[in-house]
């Protein structure tokens, strides 16, 4: 599991790569307290259309003080904004 610094330096790291492949929007959230996730742990939220919706990974990596750390990818379906 990843702290909020490392879930926003995963987010910068992969933003083009995950926008070209249909992700319209990327958040970095708090995940849900469970079993295998303690309280204050975040991941990142990948917004597609889902016309748009293409294979995404289930995490991002990186490197934080020379060791791997995952990232956990969610995938939320939404339109993108629009002005009206």
């Amino acid at each position: 599991m990843a702290t909020e610094q490392q879930a926003k330096r995963a987010r910068d790291k992969h933003q083009s790569k995950l926008i070209k492949s249909g992700v319209h929007a990327l958040s970095v959230e708090a995940l849900p307290e469970s079993q295998d996730n303690r309280a204050g742990r975040f991941g990142v939220v990948a917004w597609v259309h889902e016309k748009a919706r293409k294979p995404l990974p289930s995490a991002l990596s990186i490197k934080d003080r020379g060791k791997t750390v995952k990232v956990p990818l969610a995938v939320r379906e939404s339109k993108p904004f629009q002005l009206e």
